[in-house]
């Protein structure tokens, strides 16, 4: 009897072991090992349900084999691109309810797998909002860089630090001359208390990446002899996930750097695709990504290559 009651107030009531040991006239120590007995001899039976649409298993093996925190693998309709973002971003947002604490700085990059988290955002723990990334234009979206960061914002309903210049410029000085705007600078010095940040991983071919879209021909070929496969925050990685930084273009972004980057302490990765594989795999081997939200197409594709 002492063991089903010990067991109904800490599974079903959520009392502590210190209040059911007051209120048994038992130590604390022994309500433990009562619910220990409760769960092995079968008076508890605990049942865990699967996630619709997530690979557990999947997940798991993918976090073990490429040596990230962990992963989420979803499990998509193949052949349409628009429902595999949708469902990305969909476990992404669900990804960040259940982590974000109130006291978190979180950095938001931009992508087209992340434009697709704002449709299914809900209400967010109060905490900052920082855009990492300049605004890239795209005609393709209805959601540009700045509303993305303002809708993050409005569903976490903390302070935001938005970015009102372009990711990349033509010229290193006027890159230089808007980083040392007042607005500008104050979103930038946000970047080394990042305590979060989601990001997309972008493949350095056409069609593949919103930052090669907005640079000039001369940039991305510059980038291509460089060996760029991928790019994360406009942070181009080669294929070994090494960073790519003889072309200049670190210099005419406004952006996150590769070492504030590196120093968050919790960074997700959302992206997916047969197109991605390579440039995923950079990201990972690159150190600067932590967990993974991808497509079981991509996690197989990705543990082919391990």
């Amino acid at each position: 009897m002492t063991t089903v009651m010990a067991a109904r107030r800490y599974f079903l009531d959520g009392a502590t072991k210190s209040a059911i040991a007051t209120e048994l006239g038992i130590s604390r120590f022994k309500v433990a090992r009562l619910i220990e007995d409760a769960v092995r001899d079968g008076v508890v039976r605990i049942e865990i349900e699967p996630v619709p649409d997530i690979d557990i298993g999947l997940s798991r093996e993918l976090a073990v084999s490429s040596g990230i925190r962990s992963a989420v693998v979803v499990r998509t309709a193949v052949g349409s691109a628009d429902l595999e973002r949708a469902m990305l971003g969909r476990a992404a947002a669900t990804l960040l309810v259940e982590t974000i604490e109130t006291t978190d700085i979180l950095g938001v990059s931009w992508g087209r797998t992340l434009h697709a988290i704002a449709a299914y955002l809900p209400v967010l723990p109060r905490c900052t909002v920082v855009q990492i990334v300049g605004g890239v234009p795209s005609l393709e979206l209805d959601v540009n860089s700045l509303e993305l960061v303002r809708r993050f914002a409005e569903r976490a309903g903390g302070p935001v630090f938005p970015l009102h210049v372009p990711l990349v410029v033509e010229d290193p000085d006027v890159a230089a001359a808007l980083r040392a705007d007042p607005n500008v600078s104050a979103t930038l010095a946000m970047f080394p208390r990042l305590t979060r940040a989601i990001v997309g991983i972008g493949a350095w071919e056409p069609g593949g990446s919103t930052v090669r879209a907005g640079l000039s021909g001369d940039a991305s070929t510059a980038l291509d002899a460089a060996g760029a496969v991928a790019d994360v925050c406009a942070i181009p990685l080669d294929r070994e996930g090494r960073l790519v930084r003889s072309t200049g273009l670190e210099e005419r972004s406004i952006s996150i750097t590769p070492e504030q980057l590196r120093a968050v302490p919790d960074v997700v990765a959302i992206s997916g695709g047969a197109t991605k594989v390579m440039a995923i795999r950079a990201a990972i081997r690159s150190g600067l990504i932590h967990r993974l939200v991808t497509t079981e197409e991509t996690a197989r594709l990705l543990l082919a290559d391990a």
